[in-house]
């Protein structure tokens, strides 16, 4: 079963999601409060309720919490949520008793009327057909078995963890000739984390690690290896399902994030089932995805968009020397010409009180026109919020008013002395001339032909030098730094 199309408008933060091609492994990003947890919240609602429109459903609210699901708490629109679900031969056997290939393609609106809540069927089609009276109870049957086949994982609910747990229990104990699973499972756990040498229950069923031939209990193990172990259980089960999983890298070290999302990959190749993430970890959205969801805010209303990570994306990104959680983390972008270096731009908006930590900002450099050219791609693509520094002449027009103008090389408003002291601690040491040659031409000549006499090139160590020198606090600033930081937050606000 997979997901292939979703569409929900007017859900919580979200004000209308469209997202088409769904792979098989999907990682959803954003800042906190884009949106994230409200679209797999959306995705759960779609699955576990696709017939409830065919049915018209019609739920009471006594105490008026479903309201909490419309967008500004404003029922007087309807929500719509729909998508297109595949089903492929081994479901509908189980479903309906016959073996073959179903898309259904389904939307349903969903109003609040007098503390009510109803269901009405908006699209219905199978295998792009208007469904006949025969097949219309096959539907119902399929649409009964998807929402048993979808399992939220939150990030930490302990009754959800202690019902997997009961799960694990009850496959320890299953009958001999069904004992093989549990081994099997046993040993999924020692190739995934090889500190774990196997897997016992103990006494009033209490679970025991075997961690490098010490027994623990799993309460008592590091908090990553019960994450895991309780991550892999869950997927050890969840074949044929749609895994909807919030942040599963939590309490995880690096190289486990990366095991599990190989695993997952593996088996979502293998279509042994599907699977959306939601995620703040660079090590997951790093790895072999099929597509990422990107959340995005405006004015209080989130809004997503779906990139594939194809050979193009892969081969542009290589280009720029970028990689994609780096571009996806970052809320602002400073693109700047070859007048200035990424860490020079840094040091000088700390120094105004803009942290590129604390407001997520990278800086890049564009250092032709093919560069600018594939980086104003990378922004339509990625919907990234970015700044040209710089670069206001050869920027398309529609976008002057993302663009800061500077006037010179940065290097034109460094303090001589610190100059100097930085680039000796290079290995540089100007002679006299060299030194009364400072004061007469601009900097940054000077410094390339100075490294140049002594058969290095410059702008190979321009943006070190730049970042040592400008950590000084008495250092001049340009004026544009100031027109830069109130565009960024006007970006913020």
């Amino acid at each position: 079963m997979k997901v292939i199309d979703f569409y929900v408008n007017n859900f919580r933060s979200l004000s209308s999601v469209k997202l088409e091609g769904l792979g098989g492994l999907n990682v959803i990003v954003g800042y906190n409060g884009y949106g994230k947890t409200n679209l797999l919240t959306a995705l759960y609602l779609f699955i576990k309720n696709m017939g409830s429109g065919l049915d018209k459903r019609s739920v009471e609210d006594r105490e008026g919490e479903y309201m909490l699901l419309w967008k500004d708490y404003d029922v007087s629109k309807p929500i719509t949520i729909g998508g297109v679900i595949e089903f492929n031969e081994d479901e509908t056997a189980k479903a309906i008793g016959k073996p073959m290939r179903m898309r259904i393609e389904v939307t349903n609106k969903i109003k609040y009327n007098n503390k009510y809540v109803e269901w009405s069927l908006d699209t219905l089609n199978i295998n792009n057909s208007p469904p006949t009276s025969e097949n219309l109870e096959s539907v119902r049957s399929l649409f009964s078995f998807a929402s048993q086949a979808v399992e939220y994982v939150p990030i930490f609910d302990q009754m959800y963890f202690d019902s997997v747990v009961k799960k694990m229990v009850e496959m320890h104990r299953s009958p001999i000739n069904m004992k093989r699973k549990w081994y099997d499972f046993v040993n999924l756990i020692s190739d995934t984390i090889p500190e774990i040498k196997g897997v016992e229950f103990w006494d009033t069923n209490k679970l025991v690690l075997n961690i490098q031939n010490l027994p623990i209990y799993i309460d008592l193990a590091a908090s990553g290896f019960q994450r895991v172990v309780l991550m892999l259980f869950i997927l050890w089960l969840s074949g044929s399902k749609i895994l909807l999983l919030e942040e599963p890298e939590v309490n995880m070290y690096p190289t486990l994030q990366s095991r599990i999302m190989k695993l997952i990959k593996e088996w979502t190749s293998k279509n042994v089932f599907q699977v959306f993430i939601t995620t703040h970890s660079p090590y997951v959205v790093s790895s072999n995805v099929d597509s990422y969801i990107i959340m995005k805010k405006n004015n209080g209303v989130s809004t997503a968009i779906m990139v594939r990570p194809d050979e193009q994306l892969k081969t542009v990104l290589g280009l720029l020397r970028a990689n994609m959680s780096d571009l996806l983390f970052s809320k602002f972008i400073i693109l700047t010409s070859d007048l200035a270096e990424p860490s020079v731009i840094l040091n000088w908006l700390k120094r105004i009180g803009i942290s590129n930590e604390e407001m997520g900002i990278s800086v890049y450099k564009a250092s032709n026109d093919i560069e600018l050219h594939l980086w104003t791609q990378m922004k339509n693509l990625l919907g990234l919020n970015v700044i040209f520094l710089g670069l206001c002449d050869r920027v398309d027009p529609s976008l002057r008013d993302y663009c800061v103008p500077l006037g010179r090389e940065v290097e034109n408003y460094y303090t001589k002395t610190r100059l100097i002291d930085v680039i000796k601690r290079f290995g540089i040491n100007p002679d006299e001339k060299e030194l009364r040659d400072l004061t007469k031409s601009d900097t940054y000549s000077w410094l390339v032909n100075v490294f140049k006499k002594r058969g290095f090139d410059y702008d190979k160590f321009r943006n070190s030098i730049g970042e040592l020198v400008t950590m000084n606090d008495g250092i001049e600033m340009p004026k544009e730094m100031e027109i830069l930081a109130n565009k960024i937050k006007s970006f913020e606000t």
